[in-house]
Parts: C-alpha cells; structure tokens; sequence
C-alpha cells in the first residue's frame, strides 16, 4: 500500500490512507460500489468530491490549493436545495444558480454570524475577489462580504448602494468595520466603516456621517439617543462639517475644534450672532449645565471667542469678544491708577487691616501676551470711603463684576490695547455682552439682540511694595479693575454694569 511507501499527512491514519487508495483504485476502474460517478477521491481523505464541488475544487488546486483535503463527503444542506464539501481549511458550497465557490476563514466567520445559507445573506455566488487597497470580498445572495486588515463584515441592500456612490471601499469611508445592525426607531439599520457611518430607516432612506461627527453622535446614543436621525448627509463649509438631526439639533466639526453637538436653543442665538462666521466661531464644547443656577442660567454653551447662555426658553445671554474699540474711557482718573493720596493710612475706615488683599482668587492666560504668564486676579479691596480699590473687590463693589469667572472671560480676550492713559502701564482688553429675546417663529427659534454692553479688564503687570496704601508686596498687581462702558441700556455710559453683563461673561469651563 502506498501508506507503506509514504508517509501519511497529518490528520489522516493509515487505515484513513488505505482506503482512499481503495476507493481512488475503484474509482479508475468505473467500479461504484466505494466511489460514484462523477466523484473523485484523493489520497489519503477517503471521502468523495463530486460534480460542480470536485470540479471547483480541482479548479483551485485540489490538495495543493489552500483548502487541502477534503474533511467529509458531499453533504446535503437542510433547505434540500443546496450542497456542499468540507476541507482542511473551508467548505466549498453549492447552488444551482450560484454555482460552487468556497467560503474559507474571516468570510465563513461572518456568514456564519448570520446564518450561514439559511441567512439573509444566502449563498455564495463567487469566490474571493480582490478588492481596493489590498482587501476582498466575496459576494452572496443577499450581500456582499468585505475583507481587510483581518476582519470580515457583511454589507447589503440600500446601505451598500450609498456606500457604492461615495466610492464603496475605495472611497472616504474606507472597508465596513461592523456588519449591518439594528436600532430600534424607524426598525433602521447601519453599518460602520473605518472613517463614517450609513445609518437607513424606512422614513429616512440611507444618510452618512464621517469620522468625528458620526463619534459624537454615537456617544449620544446614535438613532435611538436624544438627536435621532440625520436630515441628510454631512455637508462641508468651508474649513467645517456639519449635520442636522431629528431634534434639530446640529453636530459641528473642524480640525481645531473638534466634534459639538449644538442644540437648537443655542442655534438660534449663535446665528444672531452670525454662527460660524460670526464673532462666536465655532463650538468648543457641547451643551453644558451649570453647576451652579446662576441668574436663572440653564443651559451654557462655549464657542471659540465665547458663551450662549439660555435662560428659559425666551432669553439668551451672549459674552463674546468684541474687535470694536469702545469710547467709554477708564473709569479712574489716572492720578488715582497706582497710589492713593499720601493723607490716606492703610486700612480704610471701610476695610479691616488683615484683609487679603494680596489673595490670588483667580487667572488666565491670554496667547497675545506669554510675557504675561498667568494673569493674576487679586482679592484686592473697595473703600468706599476714600473711593478707591482695585481687584476683584473693586470690579464687585464698585462696578457689579461679581464673578471671577466673568473677569477671567474677558482677559483672555483677543480684543486688546493701551489703557486710556499711554502712560500707565499695562493692557485694556475687551469683550462685548448681549441680552436676547427669542421666540419660536415661522422658520423655528429666533432671537433678536434687545441690549448690549461694553466690558473691559485693566491688567498691569507691575510689582508694587505697596498699592493704594495696602500693604504688599504684589507681584505683579495684576487685575486692576473690570467695569462696563458703552452700550444701549440705562447705564451706558456709566463704568457700572447692568446685572446680567456678569452672567454672560460666566464661562462654565473655567
């Protein structure tokens, strides 16, 4: 026997090995009774490959192809239609219409996932097929399977078709990195892809979203989460991508800023505002919730150059960064600026000889001056009685700035420059303040601005021994005072600001 000559591949014995021999000996004489017409046996499987099965399997290479040696006679399928072979490494199915083709290792696993030939996805109607950027895929029935980079997904119907039109897997949103998956809204279905999404329901057709703004949406719970579906695919603007959802909501995205989702309460005031291309920019964060209820504000949301604060559902508050200079000039004359008279003693009658003055009770940075450092906001201190100060304590007391938050806001402004005086050292940086009245109309929410303000920051970045007669030293002072300006309310004009200005400047990420 030849088992005797040669040594046996593994997996087989030699009884294995001595009947195929057997049967491939009959099989050449036409004897039937170990072999039946059309089939072939190849040493050492004792098993019969037959018809359109046997001929793909020769096609390929027989025992020298990838598959190696057939693992078990022709095997009907369940359904009564179907055939197919096991080998080593895959079987090799069969239908009358789809012909014989192989399903082997990363596409066996995923049409096993769903169902094998009694699946959606059916039978297979060829065998592998190179694919764009070394990838491959192998079509079915009911779908198509792609393969790259190890992994296997099926892909089908209205989805794969706008795939097909945005390039398939040569285009932007590269191989299907999960198989077709259901939400539960609409019954819809989606397939991810190395950089997007296609999400299709009945109602919406199929719609696709990229990279970044397909990751928020998903962190947000994708179809089934408070944005619901796109309205269409992302679009491009300019240096952006956006897309609009159920709830009327907008993701926006760009390189520097990242993915945000923006609601569409907060919509309506940013586009008063200009959106994008207005004094706002883009959004660096998405809605927030105040961790404290500060004039009533619910729902805060920070753009590039500033901050959209609802207060109900009929008021927005904008803090912003204003390039217009304002006329009002600095409130102090500036023979007041650094040093109180010398008849003054340290304390004021108004202010207690160990307060903290020299207190840091906040900061920023602004990139336009690093020689700054980190700005300094003292606690300072407000006399009433002499009618001078300066810090946190002033900008409170003097001119309703209460928030450090607010004053930091305004430091970090891209709005600067000398203070009213040349000669007094240090930066005048400005930012602008708006109360809005929104209302739903015709088109959706719509806001109109109803008053505005002018507020600045007055930073000096001297050291003093001593400042106004409070004891030192400041290094540097830092804050000298924030105080409102020009605008179109009653106090325009005056340094004192309204009692919203503070909560519009209020950054809830500081």
């Amino acid at each position: 026997m030849r088992s005797d000559r040669e040594e046996v591949p593994g997996g087989f014995s030699k009884a294995d090995a001595d009947k195929a021999e057997t049967m491939e000996a009959r099989t050449r004489s036409q004897t039937t009774a170990f072999a039946a017409p059309g089939c072939q046996v190849y040493w050492p499987s004792p098993y019969e490959v037959c018809g359109a099965i046997k001929d793909k399997y020769n096609s390929l290479g027989g025992p020298n192809s990838f598959l190696l040696w057939p693992t078990s006679n022709e095997i009907l399928n369940p359904d009564g239609v179907g055939a197919h072979s096991t080998f080593t490494n895959g079987p090799i199915y069969w239908s009358s219409w789809g012909g014989a083709h192989p399903v082997a290792n990363h596409f066996f696993a995923a049409w096993q996932r769903h169902g094998w030939e009694a699946g959606y996805l059916g039978y297979p109607l060829t065998d592998e097929i190179p694919a764009a950027n070394g990838g491959l895929r192998q079509e079915f029935d009911g779908a198509g399977i792609y393969w790259h980079l190890n992994e296997a997904y099926a892909i089908g119907g209205a989805i794969r078709d706008k795939w097909n039109i945005v390039g398939a897997e040569g285009g932007p949103l590269g191989y299907p990195s999960s198989d077709e998956l259901s939400v539960a809204k609409y019954n819809g279905r989606y397939n991810n892809f190395e950089n997007g999404t296609v999400t299709w329901s009945g109602q919406t057709g199929s719609l696709l979203l990229y990279g970044a703004i397909r990751d928020r949406w998903a962190q947000l719970g994708r179809e089934d989460g408070a944005l619901g579906y796109p309205l269409a695919d992302e679009q491009a603007a300019g240096i952006a991508h956006f897309a609009d959802f159920e709830n009327k909501s907008t993701i926006w995205w760009t390189a520097l800023t990242g993915a945000h989702d923006v609601p569409e309460f907060v919509i309506a005031p940013w586009r008063t505002a200009g959106a994008q291309d207005g004094d706002l920019g883009y959004p660096v964060t998405g809605p927030l919730t105040p961790a404290q209820n500060t004039a009533g504000i619910t729902l805060q949301q920070v753009f590039q150059n500033g901050i959209v604060s609802l207060i109900g559902a009929e008021r927005a508050l904008i803090g912003t960064y204003d390039p217009t200079p304002d006329p009002f000039p600095e409130p102090d004359p500036p023979q007041q600026t650094q040093r109180a008279p010398q008849a003054n003693t340290w304390p004021p009658p108004d202010v207690p000889s160990d307060y903290p003055t020299d207190e840091v009770v906040g900061g920023a940075t602004n990139p336009a001056h690093p020689d700054y450092g980190e700005m300094q906001i003292r606690q300072g201190f407000y006399s009433g009685a002499w009618g001078l100060g300066f810090g946190q304590d002033k900008a409170e007391h003097k001119h309703q700035l209460r928030l450090v938050e607010s004053i930091e806001f305004l430091l970090e402004s891209r709005f600067y420059g000398p203070r009213s005086d040349p000669l007094l050292p240090g930066t005048d940086f400005w930012g602008r303040a708006m109360d809005l009245f929104c209302h739903t109309g015709w088109g959706g929410q719509e806001c109109e601005e109803q008053q505005y303000r002018i507020a600045h920051a007055i930073y000096d970045p001297t050291n003093y021994e001593t400042y106004h007669e409070a004891p030192g030293p400041f290094e540097p002072i830092g804050l000298v005072t924030a105080y409102c300006g020009g605008g179109n309310t009653p106090l325009s004009g005056t340094a004192i600001c309204d009692s919203w200005v503070d909560s519009a400047f209020m950054n809830p990420v500081n």
